[in-house]
């Protein structure tokens, strides 16, 4: 499989797609300037904070981060913090009006509503993750060679707990912390994942550091440019080509992969001098499409996917009273996946299937439907359809949303 990468800059927003085999599988944008003031992504950043004030009724705490309005810390967020605790633990048992606290932002301020952060820290690297509040190995659910996932679980653990190497002095909430392994890690040797989780290892040292030298609310950790971001987390084995239109841009990667990922350096090419790079693969009329409401599907059917703050919601109709019901939702279900990635779009999704009356049809829609998401990198949930067709899934939200990046720069401010 041939896995090609192309990012261009146009009106202060970089817009990465990402091609399989000539077919647009995933489309992000992000402005350059991202509400940081060094155009770094807010999503990811790590504070040292302090409680303003803890709601019971709310099973929530409001946390000082130094925003305009305070970041919002739920109980489950907030469990990290308590050794021992359990999906049960109240968040007054959690935190206390006043406390410092170290937090992540995990969803950016939006309309009224403040950042919302979590207390379950991670840090990323190239091909792992620090998870200091975990203690167990976990290894990404994308890399589905089995030997491969036992061999990279047991490496990582071999060079945390010192069998393989000095060890890392990382401690988690009950022992060693944990760590996540990343695709990036499929066939790296040890020397190689070894340096990585050294290197992150040595952050998580130094932002402690700075921690106990800061008073509240200070930024401790800001993630890396949309450019370096992109570089870090898409390139994988089977990468043939990062093709970048911008030339200020593409000396970024050049500098970024240098220093960092080495490997990647013979991957960096510029566009053709005359070439709208978009055109390649029609990817300008997919992202025309990903910002519509409306999917037309091939059966004659289509989907209206619509966006809140709350949630999103999508509507699948048939196309006429004759159509093929089971055959329209199986065509909905796995075109949900592709278009959920390739508009970034997380959180809480409801999805209005057509009524169908076998409890069989029901469970193959279901089925297409988890199936639509394999290869996501982002976790997934899938309920039960209910007796009207509604199945309620949620999806982890990791970035902005295509149509929120779009908006924010096309704002007066972002110029």
């Amino acid at each position: 499989m041939s896995h090609e990468i192309l990012m261009s800059v146009e009106d202060g927003l970089l817009r990465v797609a990402q091609v399989e085999d000539g077919q647009l599988t995933n489309l992000q944008a992000a402005p350059m300037d991202q509400a940081a003031s060094d155009g770094r992504s807010l999503i990811g950043q790590i504070y040292l904070g302090q409680v303003e004030r803890v709601v019971s009724r709310l099973q929530a705490a409001f946390v000082d981060i130094g925003m305009d309005r305070a970041g919002f810390l739920g109980a489950r967020e907030a469990r990290a913090l308590l050794p021992g605790s359990d999906r049960e633990t109240p968040i007054e048992d959690c935190v206390q009006d006043g406390d410092t606290v170290l937090v992540q932002i995990t969803r950016p301020p939006h309309g009224e509503k403040g950042a919302q952060i979590t207390s379950d820290i991670t840090l990323p690297g190239r091909a792992v993750v620090l998870a200091p509040c975990r203690s167990r190995i976990a290894v990404s659910r994308q890399i589905e060679d089995e030997a491969e996932r036992t061999r990279l679980a047991d490496l990582a653990a071999a060079i945390r707990d010192g069998k393989q190497g000095d060890g890392l002095d990382v401690e988690g909430m009950d022992g060693p912390a944990g760590w996540v392994i990343r695709t990036a890690a499929i066939g790296m040797e040890a020397a190689d994942m070894a340096a990585d989780m050294a290197s992150v290892a040595g952050q998580w040292e130094t932002l402690l550091a700075q921690a106990e030298d800061s008073e509240p609310p200070a930024v401790l950790y800001q993630d890396l440019g949309p450019v370096e971001k992109a570089l870090r987390d898409l390139v994988r084995a089977q990468t043939s080509a990062v093709v970048i239109e911008d030339t200020k841009s593409l000396a970024q990667a050049k500098a970024f992969a240098k220093a960092h990922m080495p490997a990647a350096v013979s991957l960096l090419q510029g566009s053709e001098k005359s070439e709208i790079l978009f055109d390649r693969y029609d990817i300008a009329g997919q992202l025309e499409q990903a910002l519509s409401n409306r999917v037309n599907l091939a059966s004659g059917g289509w989907l209206m996917i619509e966006t809140t703050e709350a949630m999103t919601t999508i509507d699948v109709n048939s196309g006429g009273d004759t159509a093929d019901a089971r055959g329209v939702n199986l065509e909905a279900a796995q075109a949900i996946g592709r278009q959920l990635r390739l508009r970034a779009l997380g959180g809480l999704v409801a999805i209005d299937f057509i009524d169908m009356s076998e409890e069989a049809d029901n469970e193959a829609v279901l089925a297409a439907l988890d199936a639509g998401f394999q290869g996501d990198k982002n976790p997934i949930r899938i309920g039960p359809m209910s007796e009207f067709g509604v199945v309620e899934m949620t999806r982890r939200r990791d970035v902005m949303s295509l149509a929120e990046a779009m908006r924010q720069s096309s704002r007066p401010d972002s110029e």
